[in-house]
């Protein structure tokens, strides 16, 4: 059983995608590449760049759809595709600091992340969910 990943799900007006993860960090981490996968991203593996931003504490599907939000913000805004993430928390957060590249090209535009039907939901093993994209 692969432990962490996302697979395009169908839907009849957005785009949408269903993600597992062995915990929320992993889930995270599913979730932006999952989006790049949707967005069909290009990059210039040559032109690095680092992040750094704050999620306000809340429960994991705010948190999920913040995070998404700010990574698509900075693709569309700033031309950065985040490659590698790392959390930690502390009193303002969950901390978030990503390295990647500049963005070339970008063949979908989705215009925000919903909260349509989105549960993050616990099993055994892992978490799951299913991200809804407005395009």
């Amino acid at each position: 059983m692969v432990s962490s990943g996302y697979e395009e799900l169908d839907h009849t007006a957005d785009i949408a995608l269903r993600v597992w993860g062995e915990d929320f960090f992993a889930l995270l981490r599913q979730s932006a590449r999952g989006m790049y996968d949707l967005m069909g991203v290009k990059g210039d593996w040559k032109v690095r760049k680092k992040v750094e931003f704050i999620i306000e504490e809340s429960n994991r599907e705010i948190q999920l759809v913040d995070f998404l939000n700010e990574v698509l913000y900075l693709i569309e805004d700033d031309g950065t595709i985040v490659e590698t993430f790392t959390f930690s928390s502390d009193q303002s957060g969950l901390r978030v600091h990503g390295s990647g590249y500049e963005a070339k090209s970008i063949q979908r535009n989705i215009k925000a992340v919903t909260f349509h039907n989105l549960v993050v939901e616990e099993t055994d093993f892992r978490l799951e969910t299913r991200i809804t994209f407005d395009v």
